[in-house]
């Protein structure tokens, strides 16, 4: 579960987020929508422990992200949109251990982890290829690979669909209800429609750093009085 309570962050005069509170519910998935700059990458940012609030709490599965980050880092898993940094020079399956290591993960428990991930995103046919050449879905799935081969609790996903066909796609969607169906809590950030009609359970819909709706989808779409995600959000977002 994530817990985001009365949080706020400035970068120099300018106030980006304005005393947000809202809750990501373990064994769901939990939609953050909003405009380009409305400021959800910086509230990723900040539940990642990445970035430190200017005041208000952050707990991830119980643990204080503003006061404990390693604590909290260890129960999260963080693809934010367009990484897809990756060692050249190493294959699929080099990157990911590499990155599984770093966890602290036992070459048993890497090695049994990746053959999952790799299975469930199906990169059998290139995980032990170089990376240099990749598509940008194959390295897209090695980079969701990475983020999340020490099987977290909470996972945070910005724009987890970018630059990717419609095959990655709905590979990636089909993880991401797997997770889900493990009781794990995802966060994610998205424009995909489609994505937010398939996948998520809550909503969270943010404008000018501040959150405007949140709640299930279905109160949400009812509240509203519409049975379509993209009217919903273009309503509130103009009003």
């Amino acid at each position: 579960m994530i817990s985001v309570s009365n949080v706020s962050k400035s970068f120099g005069k300018t106030q980006v987020i304005r005393n947000i509170s809202f809750e990501a519910r373990e064994g769901k998935i939990t939609g953050f929508l909003g405009a380009n700059g409305s400021g959800k990458t910086t509230t990723m940012r900040l539940i990642s422990t990445v970035l430190r609030p200017d005041s208000g709490d952050i707990f991830v599965d119980g643990a204080d992200a503003v006061r404990m980050p390693d604590a909290a880092r260890r129960n999260l898993g963080v693809l934010f949109g367009g990484d897809v940094a990756l060692y050249n020079r190493l294959t699929a399956w080099e990157n990911i251990l590499y990155f599984a290591k770093l966890q602290g993960m036992s070459d048993e428990q890497a090695e049994k982890r990746i053959r999952i991930l790799s299975n469930l995103l199906d990169m059998d046919r290139y995980l032990f290829k170089r990376v240099a050449g990749f598509s940008r879905g194959m390295r897209q799935k090695v980079s969701f690979a990475k983020s999340i081969v020490h099987d977290p609790s909470t996972i945070l996903l910005d724009e987890p669909s970018t630059g990717l066909d419609i095959y990655s796609i709905r590979d990636v969607q089909d993880f991401i209800l797997t997770c889900k169906a493990q009781g794990k809590t995802v966060l994610v950030s998205t424009h995909n429609m489609h994505e937010i009609e398939r996948l998520c359970d809550d909503l969270v819909i943010i404008a000018d750093g501040q959150i405007i709706r949140s709640g299930t989808k279905e109160e949400i779409l009812a509240a509203e009085g519409t049975d379509d995600v993209m009217e919903m959000f273009f309503r509130i977002a103009e009003g």
